[in-house]
């Protein structure tokens, strides 16, 4: 079994676990143990499992991980950013760290083809494809521009007209106004997985703006319900949730009436504790002895 290439990952994570599985496989002695101790901490258990199980690593270690994986000077760069990328907590630091993230990928195959990378960088693309099913649209980018709430630049709007028209998403109708295509945009499920979740990031960002400037048509519900429920009653709701999203589709696609504007519907569950099981995990931890501190 061959090493793993780094830049078929988007999660240090997982490419640590698959590297150190397949290094153990090429050699059999090659353990844990030996990980700890070219990271410097030949005492030390637990280190590894805390980084794959969602610990950080500090910039001192960042160090020693790019030396006993045995990166080449450009793995050990990407590597460096994945990490900065992975670990990031603010969404402008997440997006600006996922650009130096693409444009460093040596990979040979295409994990991120550039133009689906484009169409779900900017959340107004996918805007701009549904309010062209709404208005008589030609080669008027400032127009669409000032339609978007947010509004975008005309730059910005005539870069997704020549976008959405590249991918096929849009085309012209007799009259040469822009219109939708029945098109889909697919693309790999590692890279796709990724690159919708840096859109969501931003979809998200819309909703908080939206909370704060209310509009006054009576069209935007924002509605948040915090609650404590068991497993099975969170696989109820998660039901229930895939069934609202299926029947909201349903509902866009029979509609008889045309569009009068694009919206954006949000639908999440997000945990604001910890689980009963991990918590009780954690009590059960004997503490460490005084005076030794872990790594």
């Amino acid at each position: 079994m061959s090493l793993p290439s780094i830049y078929a990952y988007t999660d240090y994570r997982k490419f640590l676990l698959d590297w150190l599985t397949a290094r153990q496989e090429e050699d059999a002695r090659f353990t844990r143990s030996e990980m700890h101790r070219r990271l410097g901490l030949p005492n030390t258990r637990s280190y590894l499992p805390d980084i794959l199980a969602g610990k950080d690593i500090s910039a001192t270690f960042l160090e020693r991980f790019t030396v006993a994986l045995e990166l080449t000077s450009e793995e050990a760069r990407f590597f460096r950013v994945l990490v900065r990328f992975n670990q990031a907590t603010v969404p402008e630091e997440r997006e600006l760290v996922f650009d130096q993230l693409v444009s460093l990928n040596k990979t040979p195959r295409s994990i991120l083809d550039p133009a689906h990378y484009r169409y779900y960088r900017n959340w107004w693309n996918g805007a701009v494809r549904a309010l062209l099913a709404i208005h008589d649209i030609g080669d008027d980018p400032k127009a669409l521009a000032n339609l978007l709430v947010p509004a975008v630049t005309e730059g910005q709007a005539r870069e997704s007209l020549s976008l959405l028209a590249e991918l096929g998403l849009i085309a012209r109708d007799e009259a040469g106004f822009w219109k939708p295509t029945e098109h889909t945009l697919s693309s790999g499920e590692g890279a796709r997985g990724e690159l919708v979740r840096q859109l969501q990031v931003q979809q998200l960002q819309l909703v908080q703006k939206a909370v704060i400037r209310p509009e006054t048509s009576g069209a935007q519900v924002v509605a948040t319900n915090t609650i404590s429920v068991s497993e099975e009653g969170l696989a109820q709701v998660r039901k229930r949730l895939e069934k609202f999203r299926s029947e909201v589709r349903s509902i866009v696609h029979k509609d008889p009436h045309p569009a009068s504007r694009a919206h954006l519907v949000t639908l999440a569950i997000v945990p604001l504790t910890r689980s009963v099981k991990s918590t009780r995990a954690s009590e059960a931890d004997p503490a460490p002895e005084a005076g030794k501190a872990k790594a």
